[in-house]
């Protein structure tokens, strides 16, 4: 689990994160389509997209129908790396 950033507010039912800002020449982006959890590690959302500065970008996270995502406002979010590929996803024989 990598953290992401701080959710700063809901902008038409998608929620805007502005990730932590990169001490050094590593840059982590994560890939679209990332799921993206709470402290908890309960699914929010997914990467949606990413804009702004190289340094401290910001996300734009797609939640999860259902999900009340101005209740994560002001909280970290986090990248869930573990759980790799979802199950529609077949490995390729070699």
């Amino acid at each position: 689990m990598r953290r992401l950033g701080t959710a700063l507010h809901v902008v038409q039912k998608r929620l805007i994160v502005r990730g932590e800002r990169v001490e050094g020449s590593e840059t982590y982006i994560p890939r679209m389509n990332s799921w993206v959890v709470d402290q908890k590690k309960r699914r929010v959302g997914k990467v949606f997209d990413v804009f702004g500065p190289l340094l401290q970008p910001y996300f734009i996270v797609w939640p999860n129908k259902g999900s009340d995502i101005s209740a994560h406002v002001g909280k970290r979010l986090y990248v869930d790396e573990a759980s790799g590929r979802d199950g529609k996803w077949k490995r390729l024989r070699s």
